[in-house]
């Protein structure tokens, strides 16, 4: 800033926040800005990060162990371990998720779509934990952040980043938990901050490479006598492309004021679900320091939700779901119904859908008869982000 008259001493330029702890190492929130640590210098602590995700009404809740260190002047490596995820979801999905076996006694097997996931947690089903306490792994982070280029004039400060996740659990219970997809992905991202004054504003832009989830589906085809057909499909979940923006404002050397706008696009081929939705997240809060401490605390709203309460017509209308059936009940109705070959061929923890069957046969208990139609559930649109760290 210049002086106000020639005679007066000129006011200092305000100073730039030192680098902030967020999701991605240094920066917001959720996004990384250009900075690094200086080499030798480190922050680690814990992070909070609820969100709400369409369809089913998803409301997530990661705990998460959370550091960045320097590695060179430019050089940034960062990571967190989410070693409690909790999914919560309003009702047991209407229409079964993956991972799916579908028995069909006669007539061909419906296509798909069958059901509604969310990319992030493909296989919650509410048949698994949903508590505070019950520490359901999530997945592992770990990234690097290069400063490629400083700021000059108009051009902003720009950095390359990378990062891979991979599931810190494949068990059937975390992942119907909500715990994640079960495989690895890997993430590329470019970074552009611009700086005048107290103000700072960044574009985030990353492209995310999905791995193939450890459990697809399966279609098992009884017919009349002999042996089953049975085929397995691989779930494929869509690719990623993240967009985000921010700004912040330097109040002093110990308060930042900050806000984001991200959102994250489906990419590439997938497999087809119902209901897909894109997240719009709006972000707004400060990050302060108070000697080594650091402290980001924002609340997040889920902008973009679906029409809660919209009644929709089911894919898989009037199939039989059991996946309430215990197994040896489940066999004896199958074998009733002249399916007794496909029993051997469920999955341990499936969801389970039955296509075909003849109506004049009484339903085992825990059975039920998809409905036409089902309502979508969008809920608890607000969230926050709590990032408490110490610096060393």
């Amino acid at each position: 800033m210049v002086a106000c008259c020639a005679a007066g001493p000129a006011r200092a330029a305000s100073p730039a926040p030192p680098p902030a702890p967020s999701l991605s190492g240094s920066g917001l929130f959720t996004l990384p800005d250009t900075s690094t640590l200086a080499p030798g210098r480190f922050t680690l602590g814990l992070a909070l990060d609820n969100r709400d995700r369409d369809p089913l009404g998803l409301d997530l809740f990661d705990y998460s162990l959370a550091w960045a260190a320097g590695v060179t002047p430019r050089l940034e490596t960062y990571g967190r371990w989410v070693f409690s995820r909790v999914v919560s979801m309003p009702e047991p999905p209407v229409l079964p998720p993956p991972h799916l076996d579908l028995v069909v006694v006669s007539g061909p097997a419906p296509p798909r779509p069958h059901y509604a996931i969310q990319p992030a947690v493909p296989y919650v089903n509410r048949r698994g934990s949903a508590r505070f306490g019950a520490f359901v792994p999530g997945d592992a982070v770990v990234g690097l952040k290069l400063r490629l280029a400083e700021a000059a004039g108009a051009r902003p400060a720009l950095a390359l980043g990378g990062e891979v996740k991979a599931p810190l659990s494949r068990k059937v219970a975390d992942l119907q938990s909500g715990s994640g997809t079960g495989a690895v992905d890997a993430t590329a991202r470019m970074t552009a901050q611009w700086r005048r004054g107290a103000y700072d504003v960044l574009a985030d832009a990353s492209y995310t490479w999905t791995g193939r989830p450890p459990l697809g589906d399966r279609a098992i085809l009884a017919g009349a006598g002999g042996e089953a057909d049975v085929s397995d499909v691989p779930l494929m979940l869509p690719d990623r492309v993240e967009l985000g923006v921010g700004a912040r404002r330097a109040l002093s050397r110990r308060l930042t004021a900050a806000l984001e706008v991200t959102t994250a696009l489906d990419v590439g081929a997938r497999t087809p679900t119902v209901d897909t939705a894109t997240p719009v997240d709006f972000l707004a809060g400060v990050q302060a320091r108070f000697g080594g401490a650091r402290l980001g605390l924002a609340l997040r709203y889920h902008g973009h939700a679906l029409p809660s309460g919209e009644r929709r017509p089911s894919p898989v209308a009037g199939l039989i779901d059991v996946t309430g059936v215990g197994d040896e009940a489940l066999a004896a109705w199958l074998a009733s119904v002249g399916a007794a070959q496909a029993a051997p061929h469920l999955r341990a923890g499936s969801q389970r859908l039955v296509a075909g069957a003849p109506v004049d046969v009484a339903l085992p208990d825990g059975a039920r008869v998809v409905p036409a139609d089902y309502a979508v559930r969008s809920e608890h649109q607000l969230g926050f982000v709590v990032v408490w760290a110490w610096a060393f």
